[in-house]
């Protein structure tokens, strides 16, 4: 385990259309989900999970 506020590691990581993300991308934030898609959980929130990614972003 790393302690609380440990800078992330660089990565790149595609998302469902391929395009590759990484955190320096100019984004405010990025959020990474390792979920299962047979999980009992993710199957009860995988709508609002694909709404929630589909949204726009509104930056302030």
């Amino acid at each position: 385990m790393l302690p609380l506020g440990t800078q992330a590691p660089a990565f790149m990581l595609p998302d469902p259309d391929g395009t590759l993300h990484s955190l320096q991308d100019d984004a405010p934030a990025a959020l990474v989900m390792f979920i299962c898609n047979h999980c009992p959980f993710v199957i009860h929130v995988r709508e609002e999970l694909a709404r929630i990614g589909s949204e726009k972003p509104e930056y302030f």
